[in-house]
């Protein structure tokens, strides 16, 4: 018992033990980052921290070593800048990819049909690592009742399954219709 307790103490303590100008530092560390990272995301669009494609999602938590970095290390600068380079990048792709047909299928991943017309696309899932079960999870919590019943299921580019049912009447607007990867 007297070892579990002295690894947790161990744990607990900072290497050079507590000292108040540590506890200030990462004080001011955390609030001068919170304060960069709105100052950031106003600047550089509400797509900087969130999570859309793999790529962002990879950007995020790139920023998030980072912050922490800076609230834990020594120099709150150098992450900030290392900050601030990440988020700019992060920007000229967003942006590229929004311009360019050729940017977007190089840096995000492009949707593709697991369901269409009633019929489960086996080799789609397979190839974009969807097991059934989750396939059907979000046919259940779109209100399907069976997979008949579905015109698309699409794995989109930020991992999330769209479901369109099939219309009592008329068709499907070609401009939501999925024709990208795996159609």
């Amino acid at each position: 018992m007297e070892l579990l307790w002295n690894v947790l103490i161990n744990l607990m303590t900072p290497e050079n033990g507590w000292s108040v100008r540590l506890v200030v530092r990462i004080m001011l560390s955390t609030a001068l980052l919170f304060g960069y990272i709105v100052v950031l995301a106003r600047t550089f669009g509400a797509r900087t921290f969130a999570t859309f494609t793999s790529y962002d999602f990879l950007t995020n938590v790139a920023a998030g070593s980072l912050v922490a970095s800076a609230i834990l290390g020594k120099s709150v600068v150098e992450s900030s800048l290392s900050l601030l380079v990440l988020v700019g990048l992060q920007a000229v792709v967003s942006g590229l990819s929004a311009r360019s047909e050729r940017a977007q299928r190089v840096f995000d991943n492009g949707p593709v049909v697991l369901v269409e017309r009633g019929q489960i696309r086996r080799e789609a899932m397979r190839r974009a690592r969807v097991s059934d079960a989750i396939l059907q999870e979000e046919l259940r919590q779109a209100g399907v009742n069976s997979v008949e019943g579905v015109a698309f299921a699409v794995l989109e580019s930020g991992g999330r399954i769209s479901v369109l049912q099939e219309p009592d009447s008329g068709r499907i607007s070609p401009a939501i219709r999925p024709t990208a990867k795996g159609t």
